[in-house]
């Protein structure tokens, strides 16, 4: 039997608080969430340095821009972080030349494991040797090389973020004449994308479970990332290749790790039964293709010259 209509309403009544502190609580977590964050400022720098046309000029004659975007600022990783921790208190008093090397120099006084190892890395030592080609902090954690705008690891935007990675390390080792000049001339970044790992990579979603492909620094190292000839990196030699592999495939052992091709093409060199292997299902592939086409050209032909005799 249905409830009587003073009874119903007596409930109602007593529902309608409660609903109140829900739709309450709804506009407030939307209202927050749409709210814009600001970066921190507490000395008010950006009052001046959000100014595009701020511009240095040193004692040879050298314009530097002191431009700080607010909006890239509010959206980097270190919005919470005051102006102050990195420039001092005094930041117009204090010389701070900005090299690579001074950068990666401040950024370590806070994460100074991550700069242990990428002193200790390919980069790292080519960098304290005054190297300006290798990437440092900003180069990789930055999508415009700025330190203002280091984005955190696990925003899908990030430059770290596992999905762009290969885009990332790619921005360098897949520049054909800056890797010339280290001997390096193999296409890194497209025959990665080229391999299962690189495809599986980009038709997965940006969802972080989905992301388990192996990716550049699965391979070589995040921060301690080596040369391929230095005997203690992940894929100099093909045990510590066959260890790596192993990370993901388990008992893959030295056969599995010298069948992958690495960043070079197949050639009658290197790895000849894959070479020829290729150009026998590439050649069945066109001639069954062409086949195909002739075969449909010819009963098109056929049927217009019937329908013409009609």
């Amino acid at each position: 039997m249905s409830q009587p209509p003073k009874q119903a309403g007596l409930e109602l009544r007593r529902l309608l608080p409660f609903l109140a502190f829900g739709l309450v609580l709804t506009g407030s977590v939307l209202t927050l969430s749409a709210t814009k964050v600001a970066g921190l400022d507490e000395n008010n720098c950006l009052s001046c340095h959000d100014n595009p046309e701020l511009i240095k000029t040193t004692a040879d004659g050298k314009r530097i821009s002191l431009h700080v975007s607010e909006e890239a600022l509010s959206k980097g990783a270190h919005r919470y972080i005051d102006c102050t921790t990195c420039h001092t208190s005094e930041p117009h008093k204090t010389d701070t030349p900005l090299t690579k090397l001074s950068l990666a120099q401040k950024c370590g006084s806070c994460h100074q494991y991550q700069y242990k190892l990428h002193l200790e890395s390919i980069h790292g030592q080519q960098l304290i040797q005054g190297n300006p080609d290798v990437a440092t902090c900003i180069d990789c954690h930055s999508p415009v090389g700025n330190p203002h705008s280091v984005i955190r690891v696990l925003e899908y935007n990030a430059p770290t973020y596992k999905k762009n990675i290969a885009q990332t390390c790619g921005q360098c080792h897949g520049n054909e004449k800056l890797m010339a000049n280290y001997g390096v001339v193999e296409k890194v970044y497209e025959s990665y994308m080229r391999s299962f790992h690189g495809k599986a990579m980009q038709l997965g979603t940006y969802e972080v479970t989905q992301l388990d492909k192996a990716t550049c620094t699965n391979c070589h190292g995040v921060h301690d990332i080596k040369s391929a000839s230095d005997p203690t990196s992940p894929v100099a030699g093909l045990n510590n290749l066959a260890n790596t592999c192993e990370q993901c495939h388990p008992n893959a052992g030295t056969n599995f790790a010298s069948g992958f091709l690495g960043h070079k093409e197949a050639s009658p060199e290197n790895i000849p039964v894959a070479h020829y292997t290729e150009i026998l299902f590439t050649t069945l592939l066109i001639s069954v293709v062409s086949f195909g086409a002739i075969v449909v050209i010819m009963a098109i032909i056929r049927f217009s010259a019937n329908k013409w005799r009609e």
